[in-house]
């Protein structure tokens, strides 16, 4: 928690507990215990190493991670490491042009400023408030507004720029999430502050589960220092000791200077809600007499230091520290708890009557204090009235002054009056109806992102459950094809083997079309040699297309057989669909795999065949998903429908329009154009790929973790006719613990494993190799996990590589043949 976050909370830690309910409900220790689990799970080297990752990247995403980094850091009071990787985020938002991320590093900066002292800084974040480059920067400027506002004790105006900014967040962008985090975690510090426990804990809550990032590694834990100070307000001492005790526990792990000396803090407010004043001065001590390291919590510690040294009889040391405390209460313009200090020296030196005197003048001064605060939101109100007030006098002493207008007047106010009834009542009707639209537009959207998030994990349960068995299918019958054994045999696993492929390929698809619908799937831009990747897909098909007497020829426009940028990833997935659908339908003829030059920069790509054809009512069909040009396509030539319907919103996203024409019995044209703008740059793809036949005969030690037998049994068979020597173990512990005993080449890793799962394995061997100096293993996640954030979290964890099942044999020692040369070492180290 960051000096201006604390700043907000209002210290009445010396006068008696508000009862505001009997105790913090069950959602705040569900709340602490998911915010201890999260926070235990990573470390703040983790978090920096994350950093570093996405500073490589050249998008936005990566930005924003840089962000969540300096931001984290920000939140933790440490100001230097915050700075640096502000700076960095600047830098690489310059680079890249993006003006969001640029006025974000200056909001950040202003906020390094305005928690260093300089609070002038406040009028340049209400400009950006007001005139960001975008709804992202002014909702992040808002709510640094209104935190300065909270500092200032005016809680009902920071609430209420929050909650006007909250409705300006288009729920459907990538990063609403994030923005409705933050004003999140400000609104529950501001309901905190107002003594709303319950509303305070809720706001936390969307701060720290419904709206966080769990692909984001989180060190921090702020929340629990905000639940300890809920639960001292409401005076549950027990569940004040427990969150503390964790917070302790997370503090002593971080290892940061400035979280230790917020947990000392929070130690003394415990103590001293609990009567302990020794322990008080003990949580302080290693402080010194003038908190030299803990200036920046100065006011919230020295109250309850010089209470504890005159409840103990050290009438000397509270003294000092009123004498410390009275000009940073006028430095700082903060609430005045010196009253309270001095009333208890008077009555540790025996004089009642003054003690009591002083508090008087204290509680009088604190219920102003309070006062004030309330009815500073209804003071526009009471304006409204008077000023209502004050017209209707004017037109009183008018009406006096002439009688006969007086009557006039009078008549048409009666009418005025009752249209102004009968509007109101209309408009109150009409706000009625859309108040309960809205609720119910809500209720509506939260269910259908339910729909969506439970869709998603199905599809990836399903996919790991479908994968698992299927590797022992495909592999299995992959190993057996390259033994000898009769024709007759060689045939039926050849069909064994084509079936597992056809459904890997099925699953694919679905997996496609559900990534696409709920907008997961992002386009890279990075330099590809084009001739090259439209070469490869018509050879990918030739031999198929060969066996059933097709030619398949590629027309390359010599301008276009050059290194462009684009993902060639996507481009190859719609050309291999359309190369595959057009094979389907084409028993004679040729096939043709065009890429021509467009206008203003485009490249068109066209797949022409000779096959069956569709007419225009068919091609209305053909686009959708599970749908063929007719219901008997699917019985003659096989397929889901899910190719072209892929294909179609792959080519949308990289800014294209997928279009066909064909004739019943003429064959059939597909094309569309999209931007791949020339790059002068090295070629990209000039070393040929791995083919991992090399691998083979290297006596290579593998340690290989996976829970499933047939798994195992399927990389036994696969290594068995190569030089390598294979160590099985069944979950993540064991293999840690082999790897720290033995010394391996290479490690396959399975994901999902009992005891202890892959990703938590890897990041234990990178860190045992960094803290023994043993030189990096390469490492393969070998997992059912097929989904594109399922990759990513295996190359935060650790990982050189990450291979889906079911696989084969080429497949497998291609990726360790590539691990093992160190081509994807820069990417990930």
């Amino acid at each position: 928690m960051s000096p201006f976050k604390v700043a907000v909370f209002a210290l009445a830690l010396l006068s008696f507990p508000v009862a505001v309910q009997a105790q913090p409900d069950a959602a705040s220790a569900d709340l602490a215990r998911v915010v201890e689990e999260r926070a235990a799970s990573t470390n703040f080297q983790d978090l920096e190493a994350f950093g570093e990752v996405a500073a490589r990247r050249r998008d936005r995403e990566g930005l924003n991670r840089i962000y969540h980094v300096t931001w984290i850091f920000l939140n933790q009071g440490e100001f230097e490491k915050a700075g640096y990787w502000n700076r960095r985020l600047a830098e690489r938002a310059q680079a890249l042009g993006d003006r969001r991320y640029v006025e974000i590093a200056k909001l950040n900066d202003l906020t390094l400023r305005y928690d260093q002292g300089e609070r002038g800084v406040e009028i340049e974040m209400r400009r950006m408030m007001q005139g960001g480059v975008d709804w992202f920067v002014r909702a992040h400027a808002t709510r640094l507004v209104a935190l300065s506002l909270m500092d200032q004790d005016r809680i009902g105006e920071g609430l209420r720029l929050l909650t006007q900014v909250e409705a300006d967040i288009p729920d459907e962008d990538p990063y609403a999430k994030i923005a409705h985090a933050g004003l999140w975690e400000v609104t529950g510090m501001g309901l905190m502050t107002l003594n709303d426990v319950e509303g305070a804990t809720a706001a936390f809550r969307r701060f720290e589960i419904e709206y966080s990032n769990p692909s984001y590694p989180r060190p921090d834990f702020d929340s629990l220092y905000n639940l300890t100070r809920m639960a001292l307000q409401v005076g549950d001492l027990a569940q004040a000791q427990h969150y503390f005790e964790a917070h302790r526990r997370l503090s002593e792990r971080a290892g940061l200077d400035n979280l230790k000396v917020f947990d000392a803090a929070l130690c003394a407010h415990v103590a001293y809600a609990r009567r302990e004043y020794q322990a008080v001065l003990a949580c302080l001590a290693p402080y010194g007499e003038e908190l030299t390291s803990a200036t920046f919590l100065a006011l919230d510690a020295l109250p309850l230091r010089a209470v504890a040294r005159a409840r103990t009889g050290d009438l000397d040391g509270a003294r000092a520290d009123l004498d410390r405390l009275i000009p940073l209460e006028r430095k700082e313009e903060a609430q005045s708890y010196s009253p309270l200090v001095q009333a208890e020296i008077l009555f540790a030196s025996g004089q009642e009557g003054e003690a009591y005197e002083v508090l008087r003048t204290y509680q009088t001064a604190r219920e102003q204090h309070v006062a004030r605060r309330y009815s500073a939101g209804i003071r526009q109100v009471t304006g409204d009235i008077q000023e209502q007030l004050q017209r209707r006098r004017e037109q009183l002493e008018t009406a006096r002054a002439n009688t006969e207008l007086q009557r006039t007047v009078i008549r048409w106010q009666n009418w005025i009056v009752g249209i102004a009834v009968v509007f109101v009542l209309s408009a109150l009707a009409t706000l009625l109806w859309q108040r309960r639209q809205a609720r119910q537009l809500s209720v509506a959207r939260r269910r259908a992102e339910d729909a969506n998030r439970a869709k998603s994990e199905f599809l990836a349960n399903m996919s790991h459950e479908i994968r698992t068995p299927l590797n022992g299918v495909v592999a299995m019958a992959d190993a057996l094809s390259r033994r000898s054994m009769a024709p007759e045999e060689h045939d039926m696993i050849e069909t064994i083997r084509s079936s597992g492929v056809t459904l890997e390929r099925l699953l694919s698809d679905i997996l496609d079309t559900a990534r696409i619908e709920s907008g997961q799937v992002t386009i890279e831009h990075a330099p590809f040699h084009l001739g090259r990747a439209v070469r490869d897909v018509a050879a990918l098909w030739r031999l198929p297309a060969e066996e059933k007497g097709v030619e398949v020829r590629v027309e390359v426009d010599p301008m276009l057989d050059r290194a462009v940028m684009g993902d060639a990833v996507r481009v190859r997935q719609v050309l291999t669909n359309l190369v595959s659908n057009a094979l389907k339908f084409t028993s004679r003829g040729e096939i043709v795999l065009k890429a021509e030059a467009g206008e203003e920069g485009q490249v068109r790509f066209t797949v022409v065949d000779t096959g069956v054809g569709f007419d225009q009512e068919q091609k209305d069909r053909i686009f959708g998903r599970f749908q063929q040009a007719d219901g008997s396509i699917t019985r003659r030539y096989g397929g889901t429908g899910l190719g072209l319907a892929i294909s179609r919103d792959l080519v949308e996203l990289m800014g294209g329009v997928l279009e066909a024409e064909s004739e019943p019995g003429r064959g059939s044209c597909f094309w569309f154009d999209i931007p791949l703008p020339p790059v002068k740059a090295a070629d990209p793809e000039a070393e040929v790929a791995p083919s991992g036949e090399v691998v083979r005969e290297r006596p290579l030690r593998v340690l290989l973790a996976d829970d499933h037998p047939a798994n195992r049994k399927v990389i036994e068979v696969m290594l068995s006719a190569t030089a390598m020597e294979l160590v099985a173990v069944e979950d993540g512990a064991q293999a840690t613990a082999a790897f720290a005993k033995d010394a391996f080449d290479l490690v396959l890793m399975d994901m999902q494993m009992p005891v202890m799962d892959g990703l938590t394995a890897t990041a234990a061997i990178r860190t045992f190799e960094q803290e023994n100096g043993r030189d990096r293993t390469p490492i393969l996640m070998l997992t059912a996990n097929a989904m594109a954030e399922h990759v990513a979290a295996g190359r935060a964890a650790g990982a050189d590589g990450h291979l889906t099942k079911p696989l084969t044999m080429a497949v497998l020692f291609a990726a360790i043949e590539r691990v093992l040369s160190g081509e994807d070492k820069e990417e990930v180290a």
